[in-house]
């Protein structure tokens, strides 16, 4: 941040806490009337500076008001859940939410029964409930639309986006939403909404991997966030442009953006980022060699993670460490963090969730076109009305054809509509029963290529064992666990992937590459690994030989080509010309022995690479000049 922003938040604190002191000394002497606002005054300055003692004054104004069901009483309530919430504690946040329902419901107050909608469904969204999350949003948003409160609807449908885009991966419903969120914030004038609005569609684009698309939007939520203060649109700004910079494998560029958020949630008393921040400065140590720091920034997050109980969070953190201790060879660690992982996705992915989710949207897009075919049905009757009274018997005849034509074309759009809706949702189910179908189909495709992953796997091991005679069994061991895990990778970026069928060769490569940074300790040997990739997508026919070529050169390379720790550099090039893929793999070694014969060589190295090779009916050059040098060309159709 900026110093100039820092300057002016430290004088803000300085005021704040002089008015709070001015505050403190009224209570003394206070009648109870003047009290409560006393409280409430200090609730809203404390809530910016120190979030604790906004929770001790607002309990304190609550215990004033509480056996009463007025306004006072809801605000504390709505100002308790929003407070428990920054501190990740939302179990007692959705405590407070409801006894603020409870008050507004008995005073009639439909604005304040639409907040409390909202502000429950943000915390069903944090602990993982979307149904219900779903729900309360919907149910708010018909009744800022009803009472015209345009503030509040804007709130509330960007709150629809973010769950859309977020949460369910439906990134073209939740960039709706958040375009008419946009739109609203520029008719409402609301430039502390528009700044929140254009972070989440910033990260809606990173999840499409648009970076420049997410940078320029991200630049301008933390320009208008700046001026206005809004200092938790700016922490998740630089947050946000920190998982770009990782991204582009700038980790010094994300390092840097990363302690700002991090520093700004601390000073602040934010933990709702503090988990997904120390996992992103643990990532970015471990691909900067640093282990030391990487490990302490994985505890902590652990540890922020359990305080909060908050599902996605310690998914998120579980998840992280089965791949890093794995990474470790920690295995035993690695199986109980993976255990622990799983238990809580099955949790958050349940089935049923699903289907309740679509049929309350299902049904509130029922009730609203009803709804919309009513209000235009009644303003016709009342225009109709007021004329008739206005004009005289000749004017009334034609006013009533007008009218009466009027209703008819209204009637016959709206027939139309409800057809027009008809036809949509059935081609939709179609394109659903058809997806569901394609899905089917592509699960057992998988299985079939597990299982051939496996059988390769098995005549691995065979042949491991029929030339491993003269290894020692640890050296055995690492050698399969190698292969074993360039398959893995692959089975994992499937995971990741909306494409169950091609992965891209430079994301497979790099995710490989880590792991043999982190396996063999290659800075510490003095060994670099460099790389120029094209953008190139393969299925797992071609890509299960190409991981296990690339595993066996790199691992040869490693063990052979460099004495005495002397260090050197490993060169991979893969370019892609038509259906032609050359890949190119060097390293400035020692080279092959004089003498040696490629072509005669008994090695199982060398067999392997050869027989992989004509598995993607390539061919394979292998040079020995300055260091060793594989030339593997293939046709990919």
């Amino acid at each position: 941040m900026k110093p100039s922003i820092w300057l002016f938040f430290l004088f803000f604190c300085v005021q704040l806490t002089a008015q709070t002191d001015s505050l403190e000394q009224k209570l003394v002497e206070a009648p109870i009337d003047e009290k409560v606002n006393i409280y409430i005054e200090l609730t809203n300055k404390y809530s910016k500076i120190n979030v604790d003692k906004a929770i001790g004054y607002a309990k304190q104004g609550l215990e004033l008001v509480k056996e009463k069901n007025n306004k006072d009483t809801g605000f504390f309530y709505l100002r308790l859940g929003y407070l428990h919430n920054y501190k990740s504690e939302h179990s007692n946040a959705l405590f407070y939410y409801e006894k603020a329902l409870e008050v507004a419901k008995h005073m009639e107050y439909e604005l304040g029964i639409g907040k409390s909608y909202q502000n429950i469904g943000v915390t069903h969204v944090k602990m993982g409930n979307y149904d219900k999350a779903l729900d309360y949003d919907l149910k708010a948003l018909s009744i800022y639309e009803k009472n015209n409160e345009n503030n509040f609807v804007t709130g509330i449908v960007a709150n629809i986006g973010s769950l859309y885009s977020c949460r369910l991966n439906d990134h073209e419903n939740g960039l709706l939403y958040y375009n008419r969120a946009l739109e609203l914030s520029k008719e409402v004038g609301n430039e502390e909404f528009r700044s929140y609005v254009l972070g989440a569609v910033a990260e809606l684009y990173v999840r499409q991997e648009e970076y420049e698309k997410a940078k320029s939007t991200l630049k301008e939520s933390i320009e208008i966030a700046e001026k206005l203060d809004y200092l938790k649109v700016v922490v998740s700004g630089f947050s946000n442009l920190s998982q770009i910079n990782i991204k582009e494998n700038k980790f010094k560029e994300a390092l840097v953006n990363s302690k700002k958020a991090l520093k700004m949630c601390l000073e602040l008393g934010y933990t709702e980022e503090n988990t997904s921040l120390y996992l992103t400065l643990a990532n970015i140590y471990e691909q900067l060699g640093d282990v030391k720091s990487a490990e302490l920034h994985y505890e902590e997050a652990l540890s922020v993670a359990l305080k909060s109980k908050v599902l996605p969070q310690l998914s998120n953190v579980y998840q992280a460490l089965y791949q890093y201790t794995g990474r470790k060879k920690s295995y035993k660690e690695s199986y109980e963090y993976l255990l622990k992982y799983n238990t809580i996705k099955d949790s958050l992915l349940d089935k049923e969730k699903d289907k309740q989710f679509k049929e309350i949207q299902a049904k509130f897009d029922l009730e609203n076109k009803e709804k919309e075919i009513q209000l235009l049905t009644n303003e016709n009757r009342i225009k109709a009305l007021e004329n008739q009274n206005q004009r005289t018997s000749q004017v009334i005849l034609i006013i009533g054809m007008i009218a009466l034509i009027i209703i008819i074309l209204t009637l016959f759009y709206a027939y139309k509509n409800k057809q027009k809706s008809h036809t949509t949702l059935t081609e939709k189910n179609k394109v659903i029963s058809q997806t569901l179908k394609d899905r089917e189909i592509l699960f057992k495709e998988v299985h079939h290529r597990v299982k051939n992953n496996l059988q390769i796997v098995s005549s691995l091991l065979r042949l491991q064992y029929k030339f491993g005679n003269h290894k020692k069994s640890q050296e055995i061991i690492q050698e399969v666990q190698d292969k074993i895990q360039a398959m893995s990778i692959i089975h994992e970026r499937l995971y990741k992937s909306s494409d169950l069928s091609l992965i891209n060769f430079k994301t497979y490569l790099d995710n490989l590459l880590t792991y043999f940074k982190t396996s063999y300790n290659l800075p510490e040997q003095n060994i670099t690994v460099t790389t120029a990739i094209d953008n190139i997508e393969l299925d797992m026919d071609y890509l299960v030989p190409c991981g296990l070529i690339v595993n066996e050169i790199i691992a040869n390379s490693i063990k052979y080509a460099f004495h005495d720790n002397s260090g050197g550099n490993i060169n991979i090039e893969a370019s892609k010309s038509g259906d032609q893929c050359i890949l190119k793999i060097q390293d400035t070694g020692v080279g092959f022995p004089n003498g040696f014969n490629v072509h005669e060589a008994k090695s199982l190295g060398i067999m392997l690479i050869r027989g992989l090779t004509k598995q993607i009916n390539g061919t394979v050059k292998i040079t020995s000049n300055s260091g060793a040098c594989y030339n593997i060309v293939f046709n990919v159709t």
